[in-house]
């Protein structure tokens, strides 16, 4: 079954805009998540370069955003919910470091065609972004664009959630949408690393 990609988008839009503020919490509000964001950051200290400017593709609430301009990065966080840019909009002015994140941008981490090739000295996609995009080859468009705004031979850094992962939050939360998953689940579809 092909995925209705605009249909998927307004899935996406309608809970997320539901949940920002949860999102803004997800990873401190217990020791699985903070385990999680404490190992995310281990592993961008450990590859970003020493400064520059951040692209937060899919950056939410702007946990990260928030991170990195603490350590000195300017960042531009894109997001295709306009809620969690309200709610990074809140946390980034709370947390006192307005003045380095150059742009909060609503869009989607497969159309990052406002930008130019080699803008970036790094590309964070991190939580469920690409998740999100459904359509085997839009994900590999995705991906393909982030590495297209990135400096040559600098670091996208990107995670995605597990197959069972996946299925136990469909199961959980949207089983009615069921229908536009089904191609995660047929080994002939598996496509290694996406």
């Amino acid at each position: 079954m092909k995925t209705d990609e605009s249909h998927i988008k307004k899935i996406v839009r309608s809970y997320y805009s539901k949940n920002a503020e949860g999102e803004w919490r997800r990873l401190k509000r217990d020791a699985y998540h903070q385990i999680e964001f404490t190992i995310t950051m281990h592993f961008i200290h450990k590859y970003l370069p020493k400064g520059g400017v951040v692209l937060d593709a899919g950056g939410g609430p702007g946990r990260y955003t928030i991170e990195l301009v603490r350590k000195g990065y300017d960042v531009i966080l894109v997001d295709l919910v306009s809620e969690m840019l309200k709610t990074a909009e809140t946390q980034i002015k709370r947390a006192g470091v307005k003045r380095r994140v150059r742009q909060l941008i609503e869009g989607s981490v497969d159309d990052v065609s406002a930008f130019a090739d080699e803008t970036f000295d790094a590309v964070l996609c991190l939580g469920g972004p690409l998740n999100h995009v459904l359509d085997a080859r839009r994900r590999e468009q995705a991906v393909t664009e982030l590495v297209r705004v990135v400096k040559p031979n600098a670091p996208v850094i990107a995670s995605v959630i597990s197959r069972i992962g996946l299925l136990r939050t469909i199961l959980t939360y949207f089983p009615h949408e069921m229908k536009y998953a089904m191609h995660h689940w047929r080994v002939g579809d598996y496509v290694p690393g996406l």
